[in-house]
């Protein structure tokens, strides 16, 4: 369905800055800010759809992300604006030596050929992975960012089972994912922000986009595939 959703005014720049290092790993990243957001549980219809598909509800924001992952195939993530470090989030490569302590609460060692979501001084995830617990949505969460981007899916698989720990996310982003679907993902999030009244979405959005299309076109034969089927379809149908 077309998707609509009510904005009030802002620039993405007075609240978050974005900087894409690596755009071979990472060739789209879009990011839109969700202010004044009223953190609680989701309402029941999103918890048991959740639920029956294996998905632990958490709380609203966490839960939209999660939804709309299920419904688009096209994971997302949310951070709290308040816990990056000088509002300036940065996807690069992890440094020799550093370390991140993911959301299950475990330390992680990185190494130079995995992809970060980081700000000015820490890891806050680990790209198509998992986030940082640093920077979960907590109770009393304000300011929100929706990022929802597209991973190489080679890196991440490499980095999961580096890690050890293989996510919905990175079963979907080892995969290959299109770059295209990055912003209908997070425009369908935002419509979900609006539907359960958690917060306000702010106008303007940040997409940083390098990929390259590449779609291909297959030739179509009616009577071939009418043929092959046993069918009898028009070539409109």
């Amino acid at each position: 369905p077309e998707i609509k959703v009510e904005t009030v005014p802002g620039k993405m720049n007075d609240y978050v800055h974005i900087d894409v290092q690596d755009t071979t790993l990472c060739p789209r990243y879009c990011a839109r800010i969700i202010r004044n957001v009223k953190i609680g549980p989701s309402p029941m219809w999103m918890r048991k759809a959740l639920n029956a598909a294996g998905v632990r509800a958490i709380n609203n924001i966490v839960d939209i992300t999660n939804y709309v992952m299920l419904e688009t195939g096209h994971p997302m993530h949310a951070f709290d604006l308040a816990k990056v470090k000088d509002n300036h989030i940065i996807v690069r490569r992890a440094n020799k030596g550093e370390t991140i302590t993911t959301l299950d609460g475990k330390e992680r060692a990185l190494t130079p050929d995995m992809l970060m979501i980081a700000d000015q001084t820490n890891a806050t995830g680990i790209a198509g992975v998992m986030g940082g617990e640093y920077s979960g949505i907590m109770d009393d969460t304000t300011d929100v960012v929706f990022e929802a981007a597209c991973f190489d899916g080679a890196s991440v698989r490499t980095a999961a089972k580096a890690l050890g720990m293989r996510t919905d996310a990175s079963a979907r982003f080892e995969k290959g994912l299109d770059p295209r679907m990055c912003m209908p993902a997070i425009k369908r999030a935002l419509e979900l922000v609006e539907e359960l009244g958690c917060g306000e979405v702010v106008t303007e959005l940040i997409d940083c986009d390098t990929h390259k299309d590449t779609q291909k076109k297959a030739p179509f034969d009616a009577k071939w595939i009418n043929n092959f089927l046993g069918t009898d379809i028009s070539e409109e149908d």
